[in-house]
């Protein structure tokens, strides 16, 4: 049944996508200066436990993300039509171990590899219609936001980071085949479903995102997410609820047993407090404690722009984040696990329009859970160069 209904949306994606192209001509002139948008961004991290934690020690890890974007409404007259192509180069290695906790402070560490990421194509039908197909990953689409992008630690580091620990949900940079469908009526609502196969070589960093095949063992992860875009008072706000279910045969904690679905929900609310000052507040749960690592998660986040008059551009960040082990997986550890808890505070500045410096600190609480690990505080900063 998993593998029908991904099929089905497959075929139906690849149906939609192949409408007839326009029958007016392509005008001559600059078209493919207008229709190829080359891009690449280079990041890194430099950070140290300094105090508390498993060990002291120090890391660095990098990030070398670039592709093109087409629009293939100016290049072949498809009107609504886009496509995007990139790889990703992950370098470098993380604090996580040293630290003893649940959540990386290295943000860019996870498939340290070279790899192919999009190789998608979207197409719109109208104004209120669109669908997208190829190799892509739930969180292009799903439960982010830009405000999650500014933190070091990966808590919420563009996405909510519990439905990526119960290695369920296709991320960055671990392309897979999927599908999603976005419906928006008007300014204030929209509406998105997607599905995405799931298999267990997902995560393994020597395929370099060159597997595109497909096989029984697949399991289906399906998400459907509805976004509120509107005013709470006179401040702009937006709203986001979802849902993750997948469909397949998963190990428990206990490898002894198996599970053939798990359900998680997730909501997301931000809004603009004062002219430049963000905030949002996120929350995510799953009753399948035997699968979920991390059932609960929630995080708050405080964005400041312009908070120094003479600095305009630079950000002043803040955000906290709680994470709850379900009490299967504290089983498994021979413990009790209390929640851990993750501070950080940074400044962020913006030195040109394409270069930016954050420095930030860390304050790790009670990492890993247990209790018997001091906490941890990781100073570190953030370079990225965007072209």
């Amino acid at each position: 049944m998993k593998k029908l209904i991904l099929l089905f949306f497959v075929l139906f994606s690849y149906i939609l996508v192949g409408q007839e192209q326009e029958k007016d001509s392509i005008q001559s002139g600059n078209w493919l200066n207008n229709s190829i948008d080359p891009f690449v961004s280079y990041a890194s991290i430099a950070a140290a436990n300094v105090s508390g934690g498993l060990e002291h020690g120090s890391r660095y890890a990098g990030q070398l993300y670039t592709g093109l974007k087409f629009n293939f409404e100016e290049m072949l007259g498809w009107k609504g039509t886009r496509a995007k192509i990139s790889m990703i180069n992950r370098h470098g290695s993380g604090l996580e171990k040293e630290v003893g906790s649940v959540f990386e402070p290295l943000n860019l560490v996870g498939g340290q590899n070279t790899f192919l990421y999009d190789l998608s194509i979207e197409k719109d039908f109208g104004k209120k219609f669109s669908l997208k197909l190829g190799r892509t990953t739930s969180v292009d689409d799903f439960f982010g936001s830009n405000l999650y992008f500014y933190s070091l630690n990966n808590t919420v580091n563009g996405v909510i980071r519990a439905l990526l620990l119960d290695g369920l949900a296709s991320t960055f940079p671990f392309a897979t085949w999927g599908t999603r469908f976005k419906y928006k009526p008007n300014s204030k609502h929209q509406f998105q479903l997607g599905a995405y196969q799931f298999g267990q070589n997902i995560f393994d960093d020597t395929k370099h995102g060159l597997d595109f095949s497909f096989r029984s063992s697949d399991d289906l992860s399906v998400f459907f997410q509805y976004d509120w875009f509107g005013k709470i008072g006179n401040s702009k706000t937006r709203v986001y609820m979802g849902a993750n279910q997948v469909f397949g045969n998963f190990s428990n904690f206990n490898t002894n047993n198996t599970s053939d679905y798990f359900l998680r929900f997730y909501g997301h609310i931000d809004v603009d407090l004062t002219e430049g000052l963000n905030s949002f507040l996120t929350m995510s749960y799953s009753p399948h404690g035997e699968v979920a690592k991390l059932p609960f998660q929630s995080s708050l986040g405080l964005n400041w722009k312009g908070f120094v008059n003479s600095r305009i551009e630079d950000r002043i960040l803040f955000f906290a984040t709680v994470g709850a082990f379900s009490k299967e997986w504290a089983a498994e550890q021979n413990s009790n696990l209390f929640p851990e808890i993750v501070l950080e505070l940074g400044y962020r500045f913006q030195i040109t329009d394409y270069f930016v410096l954050q420095p930030a600190v860390q304050y790790d609480i009670r990492p890993g859970g247990s209790g018997t690990i001091d906490n941890a505080i990781i100073p570190g900063v953030w370079m990225e160069a965007n072209f």
